[in-house]
């Protein structure tokens, strides 16, 4: 087969396209000029095994310019880069799904561009997500402590999908079954015939790229055709769901062609993204087990909150419903 050239969302998540647009910006002045984002797809394209032209380094510069400054800044190659992908999909914010909306408001509100959200984008954020209203940083100081997991005094994006979306119930107990060894598990309901011969397809890509740290289930359901639904986390993080997103973008598994664009994209970035903060949750669970045992005492306040999302995936609805002071 042919190799297929690569574009800028093969650089993967938020964190890494912030770091290659760091890593080639030679002259430090926050700004890709032609030459630096040649080299960034040169390399990207050779990396990969493919042929990259000075032609298409002009074509891609002039779409990323949009203000035809002659140079490309931060938020130009951000915005290119994540709605180029699936997950931007057409009509504003209608059709996306809670996980996919936070994302979006993360790099939104981490204005700065370092990666990370400080008290005061923290709170700008969460306002944003508790459609309720009332966050405020009296809200943010209540539960900040443990957002912040490794206590830098800021809050990345793994730190944030921890707080929001939790540890599956499935993960609550170890029951010596083999599948115990999966940290994320992707769900999906398909209607039978080809849509499951695609599933196990799409399965295979990741058990070659995570080995046993993904596991895909596959639900089916004879009165439904194609790919219905995809979720993770017990359905708290959804990455496709027919019936809601349909009339907003196109069915990422309507031909081979999408469904490897889709597929690419949940490997690049989304499946590493859940593993990155599956192992932050874990890591704070362990964390408050050991301070509490420390002292002894019980656990009250957003603390125990914290620990009930992340045990239980209540979903990050109920989580900004529940965090109150």
């Amino acid at each position: 087969d042919k190799v297929q050239q690569v574009d800028l969302k093969h650089l993967g998540s938020y964190e890494e396209v912030l770091a290659a647009f760091r890593r080639y910006d030679r002259d430090f002045n926050g700004l890709l000029n032609y030459g630096e984002l040649h080299a960034l797809m040169t390399d990207l394209n050779t990396t990969a095994g493919c042929k990259w032209t000075e032609a298409q380094s002009e074509r891609l510069y002039q779409k990323l310019d949009r203000n035809r400054n002659g140079s490309v800044d931060i938020n130009e190659f951000i915005d290119f880069v994540f709605q180029a992908s699936p997950e931007a999909g057409t009509i504003g914010d209608k059709g996306k799904s809670d996980y996919e909306l936070v994302l979006q408001d993360f790099r939104k509100y981490d204005v700065n561009k370092n990666g990370t959200l400080d008290k005061e984008e923290f709170t700008r954020l969460m306002a944003t997500l508790n459609k309720s209203g009332g966050w405020d940083s009296k809200r943010t100081n209540a539960v900040f402590k443990q957002v912040d997991i490794d206590n830098s005094g800021e809050v990345d994006l793994n730190e944030l999908i921890a707080f929001l979306f939790g540890v599956p119930r499935s993960r609550g107990q170890n029951t010596g079954n083999s599948q115990d060894a999966a940290l994320v598990t992707v769900e999906f309901l398909v209607g039978p015939g080809g849509p499951e011969n695609m599933t196990k397809q799409i399965a295979g890509v990741w058990q070659s790229k995570f080995g046993h740290a993904v596991l895909v289930k596959k639900r089916v359901d004879r009165n439904l055709k194609g790919i219905v639904k995809v979720s993770a986390r017990d359905g708290a993080v959804v990455f496709w769901d027919d019936a809601k997103m349909v009339a907003y973008r196109e069915n990422p598994f309507l031909s081979l062609g999408t469904m490897r664009a889709w597929v690419d994209d949940m490997t690049n970035r989304h499946l590493p993204k859940l593993l990155e903060s599956m192992r932050a949750a874990g890591n704070a669970n362990a964390a408050d087990d050991a301070r509490r045992s420390s002292r002894h005492h019980h656990q009250s306040g957003p603390r125990r909150l914290l620990r009930a999302s992340w045990n239980d995936s209540v979903g990050f609805r109920q989580v900004l419903g529940a965090c109150r002071l």
